[in-house]
Parts: C-alpha cells; structure tokens; sequence
C-alpha cells in the first residue's frame, strides 16, 4: 500500500472548525502550549496568514495539510525577518492521522518554500521534552537539538520547558544536494 499523497493547500476560513477540532484533540491538549483562542481570534490568523512565500509583506503563512480531500492538519511559519533571514515553524495533525508519516512529509514541503525566499537563512521550533513524535520529525528534517528554555510555556495548567530546533539553509541545502548560489 502507498502512502497517501500529501498536499498543502492555502489556509481558509473555512478550515476554521477544522482547526480548533485539532487544537482540542487529547494528543495536542496534552503536548501542545496552545493559547486558549476564541473562535473570532482563531479565524483572524486565518484571514491574516498568507500561503504566498513570495509577498514581500507578509510576516506569517499558514497551510493546511490535506489527505485523501481531507484536512490532515495544519503548518504555520511566523514572524518571518526578512532582515534577519529567520523564522519560526509549528506544526499539528488531527488525532486520526498521527504516527502515518504525514506531519513529516508536510513539514518538508513546508520548508521547500520556506526556503525558496533567498533572504531566509534560519528556520527554528520549539518543543516539549514530552513531544518526541515533534522531536523525530525536527530530526528527520535535518533540525539540530539547539538548548532549552526552562520553564517558558505552559501546557495543560503546568509550567514546561521547551527545546529549540535549528535548522540553517546550508544544512537544508546540503540534505537536498544544492549546489552553491
């Protein structure tokens, strides 16, 4: 059996009801430091977020990550520098489609775009020590353990620590075998 095809379409308002469904299933309620946001709150990051990587304006991007014409999960990158060449990446699936490889084959598409903008030089995430499917896709993708903040998030009520993951575009490139620009 082939593994399902992946695709990563345009964040849309109304994926709105599918994406609070994955905030509120038990694997990310208990390993995700997820801000309770209001339905009006959630849906103005949706409106807000662009899928276009190209627009010089834009500070965020959010995809959904479809299977089979289902919404799968969702990839977001925010508070793109382009002075800085850095950006930060989070990534979530819906209870029925963990531990299938999903989140890491959108993740890389993910960073295939990410990094298809000539400024971006860094891409970092955070985890939970507790999250090691997170842990294993950031590993996958060629990310790098970079340290720990203690005590920075907040997860189900308790104060967690959260690890930082690097990955710098000659890292990325290396993986892909890309030849100097």
């Amino acid at each position: 059996m082939s593994p399902p095809e992946v695709k990563l379409v345009p964040a849309l308002p109304e994926h709105l009801d599918a994406w609070i469904a994955m905030r509120n299933g038990p694997t990310s309620r208990r390993l995700l430091p997820l801000d309770d946001n209001n339905r009006e709150s959630l849906l103005k990051r949706l409106r807000e977020a662009s899928s276009d990587v190209t627009d010089p304006h834009a500070k965020g991007f959010r995809w959904m990550v479809e299977v089979e014409g289902r919404i799968a999960g969702t990839v977001a990158a925010r508070e793109f520098s382009r002075f800085h060449g850095r950006v930060e990446v989070g990534y979530m699936l819906a209870e029925e489609f963990i531990g299938r490889g999903i989140g890491t084959r959108a993740v890389a598409m993910m960073l295939e775009r990410l990094f298809s903008t000539p400024e971006l030089h860094r891409i970092w995430l955070t985890t939970t020590p507790e999250n090691l499917a997170s842990q294993a896709v950031a590993r996958k993708l060629g990310f790098v353990l970079e340290g720990l903040w203690r005590g920075h998030c907040i997860v189900q009520g308790q104060r967690r620590d959260q690890q930082i993951w690097g990955l710098l575009r000659p890292e990325w490139e290396a993986r892909h075998g890309v030849k100097d620009r």
